[in-house]
């Protein structure tokens, strides 16, 4: 991939289970240079919940954190800006940004639903390309291109290093919308029929979780203790996956594209217990590999747990790998 050498690149994402370090770390090995922002300006968990329901009561401090970045930035020459699923950044300083790096090419790629991202569609026409991980958005606006999302390189050496298998299912995820009520279902299944089960479940903050709990009546009966509120390595993440047989997956129900967790068992050649029926219609879908259920039905299929793992195409795992995404995104 000849064409990221030397290539200078400014890169904005929200911190995300360190996906974010390892685009960057990718990026790096192909041979580009890359200067890295938390597009969320390092929010707090009180400013994670004011983004999401009044940004403006934020206005200044992110006009103040953009402002600083893109003074300092007027020093470099980007050849590329790319930023993932933007909340918090304006049109205004995205104009800004565009009038100091004017031979820049502004790049959106999109790994959250436009659904839930309300401040998409007001800066859109600030960049050059744009990409999103779900059809529903490309149907929405046809200037997104669909391009799923990526498994980092680990996955596949480690599908090549076959461990002890120590879990029949596992889930490691943040819980949101109805995900708690189908994981509680899929998990005492999974115990009354003696499989053996790793479920963490993760809150970004144990205010929003006592919120969740006084107006939310699905979590009215829940035990703090049944959560996490601290996130795991991707070591340990890795660990967890790689000694469970198949890993259960449930998307947001206002989103259609396939959740990063869903691309990581393609490359980890995983089994995939999921909610989202639209992974019929990817060319790597295969029943022996993966089971779809119904979120407000959800059924264990136990002969599905016991058979073993099906191997298909070798391109269709090099075409969701990280580098094939990056060239994409990345693509004239």
């Amino acid at each position: 991939m000849e064409k990221f050498i030397n290539k200078k690149i400014l890169f904005f994402a929200p911190k995300f289970f360190n996906y974010e370090i390892e685009i960057k770390k990718k990026l790096e090995q192909l041979g580009a240079e890359v200067d890295f922002y938390d597009e969320r300006m390092n929010p707090t968990n009180l400013d994670k919940v004011i983004i999401r329901l009044k940004k403006d009561l934020l206005k200044i401090r992110i006009n103040k954190y953009y402002l600083e970045i893109i003074e300092k930035s007027k020093k470099n020459k980007y050849d590329y800006i790319l930023f993932i699923s933007p909340e918090t950044i304006t049109k205004e300083l995205l104009e800004k940004f565009r009038e100091s790096q004017k031979t820049s090419k502004f790049i959106l790629y999109m790994w959250d639903s436009i659904k839930n991202k309300k401040n998409v569609q007001e800066i859109i026409e600030c960049f050059d390309s744009h990409f999103s991980f779900d059809k529903s958005d490309c149907e929405i606006d046809s200037r997104f291109r669909f391009r799923p999302l990526f498994y980092l390189d680990e996955y596949s050496k480690l599908a090549q290093n076959k461990k002890e298998l120590k879990n029949d299912i596992s889930f490691i995820g943040t819980v949101h919308s109805d995900r708690y009520s189908i994981i509680k279902y899929i998990k005492c299944s999974a115990l009354e029929n003696n499989l053996r089960v790793n479920f963490y479940m993760y809150f970004p903050s144990k205010v929003i979780y006592f919120i969740k709990k006084i107006f939310d009546k699905s979590y009215k009966n829940t035990d703090m203790n049944d959560f996490s509120f601290t996130s795991i390595s991707k070591n340990e993440v890795l660990d967890i996956i790689s000694s469970s047989k198949a890993i259960l997956d449930i998307q947001h129900p206002k989103q259609v594209g396939l959740t990063m967790r869903t691309i990581e068992m393609l490359g980890m050649k995983k089994k995939l217990i999921t909610t989202n029926k639209d992974i019929i219609n990817y060319d790597f879908y295969d029943s022996n590999n993966i089971k779809v259920i119904d979120r407000d039905n959800p059924i264990l299929d136990l002969d599905f747990i016991k058979n073993d793992y099906i191997e298909i195409n070798v391109d269709i795992y090099k075409k969701y790998s990280i580098g094939s995404w990056l060239e994409e995104i990345f693509s004239e």
